[in-house]
């Protein structure tokens, strides 16, 4: 699977640097390829193979009346017992779960982007392995994540709304993108400043472990968030919370994205549209993991993982920074070069202590 995942990367971003000298055909005949060779590498893993495998394993094979089918969505009941139906194992759920979530990431990143196979080594670089083969669920409800931005940017926000509940029928948590209708695409000087505010004051709020669960009543944070506050007074969300903020290096990559963001958004956003919004929803992203964090580690993390898919439209804005673009994009590839070697050997390290 490494030399799979290594394979994928690579040759993405070889070819992203020769995007613009395909004409629209083939670039579309490329782009479908890499998203099969995608579907494939996710999709046809064992368990044991990632990170969180066993644990779907267990769901998917859990009885009626356990706790795991009581946390299942609507959508993971519909396909576990369309594929159980059919005498299928868990095998197949990877395989469903990738062959519905790699295309809507690929389609929208093909809408949204002018240089879709930059954005797809973006993509590869982090995403990919955090969701589509960790996060499976919640995988799916980034994709349409993406897809409700680019509507709420274009201005249809029913659509953008729509994206969003189907989104929560795969990852309840996805509900807590409706945030996004309390924001405008614009970026007045008062906003740019509580931005800024933000990444600080959430750090002081997180190294001296201010635990804001005791102002939240527990009827008001649902079976999922008491669920992880036992998890976290029992000790057992520890080998769940992935890195830890000191020593996560994409994380802080992410923080100097944001702040150039932020600084350089009026000419970012001339050429990338999407800038302002996917700077507000990575500063939310921040906010769940900074404010969260005492409350429960695992969701704190995943929280940010699911809003930080908004650095993956940062970071394609970042390319039109510099001059020449061929510049610009071996800097671009560079940084998710260091991204990926990071990611994997994060997940190759992980496995090791499963």
């Amino acid at each position: 699977m490494v030399v799979a995942l290594l394979l994928l990367f690579f040759t993405c971003l070889a070819l992203s640097f020769y995007e613009e000298q395909f004409n629209d055909r083939d670039k579309k005949i490329i782009y479908v390829v890499l998203g099969i060779a995608m579907i494939l590498v996710a999709g046809l893993r064992e368990v044991g193979a990632t990170p969180d495998s066993d644990s779907y394993e267990q769901m998917f094979y859990a009885k009626e009346g356990d706790l795991m089918v009581m946390l299942r969505e609507p959508s993971f009941n519909l396909i576990v017992d369309v594929l159980q139906s059919f005498s299928l194992g868990v095998n197949a759920l990877f395989f469903t779960y990738a062959i519905i979530s790699i295309p809507i990431h690929l389609s929208a990143f093909w809408r949204m982007s002018r240089l879709p196979l930059l954005t797809l080594t973006i993509y590869l670089s982090y995403y990919y392995m955090m969701h589509d083969m960790v996060q499976i669920r919640c995988a799916v409800a980034s994709g349409l994540f993406l897809w409700a931005l680019y509507f709420f940017v274009e201005k249809k926000k029913i659509l953008s709304l729509c994206f969003i509940l189907v989104g929560s029928l795969f990852h309840y948590s996805a509900l807590a993108g409706l945030a996004i209708f309390l924001f405008s695409n614009k970026l007045p000087q008062w906003e740019r400043m509580v931005l800024y505010a933000i990444v600080p004051i959430g750090l002081v709020v997180y190294f001296t472990h201010f635990d804001l669960s005791s102002f939240i009543p527990d009827e008001m944070g649902g079976l999922k968030l008491m669920r992880y506050r036992q998890m976290r007074d029992r000790g057992l969300e520890d080998d769940l919370q992935g890195w830890k903020l000191e020593m996560n290096i994409l994380i802080w990559m992410n923080f100097v994205l944001y702040y150039a963001s932020i600084y350089y958004h009026d000419f970012l956003v001339k050429h990338f549209k999407y800038t302002t919004i996917a700077i507000k929803v990575q500063a939310l992203g921040f906010c769940f993991l900074f404010f969260t964090y005492c409350v429960s580690k695992v969701l704190a993390n995943r929280m940010n993982d699911y809003f930080s898919v908004a650095s993956i439209l940062l970071w394609t804005a970042s390319v039109y920074a510099f001059q020449p673009k061929i510049f610009s994009k071996i800097i671009s590839n560079a940084i998710s070069t260091v991204r990926f070697i990071a990611s994997l050997l994060g997940y190759a390290l992980s496995l090791l202590w499963m």
